[in-house]
């Protein structure tokens, strides 16, 4: 019973680590679980975490309304 007590605690780290691994290359893959995956981006790679960050940020920002004395925008042929 100690033996495979100690065999449980020694193999628990290399799988744990073996299960971050596939989880991070599966996200990459998909696009997908950047919020489980931010804290452990965020202390290895801080810069790309900020990047991300403001990247995300950009993409949910609202397209600026034209400040007045700005040129009509050209209408395309199938609006009215």
């Amino acid at each position: 019973m100690d033996l495979l007590a100690g065999l449980a605690a020694v193999l628990s780290l290399p799988l744990t680590l073996a299960a971050f691994t596939w989880y991070a290359r599966r996200a990459r893959r998909t696009g997908s679980g950047q919020s489980l995956m931010a804290p452990f981006e965020e202390i290895w790679d801080p810069v790309a975490h900020r990047t991300h960050v403001e990247v995300h940020a950009e993409a949910q920002r609202t397209p600026e309304t034209p400040a007045p004395g700005d040129p009509p925008e050209e209408e395309s042929p199938g609006k009215a």
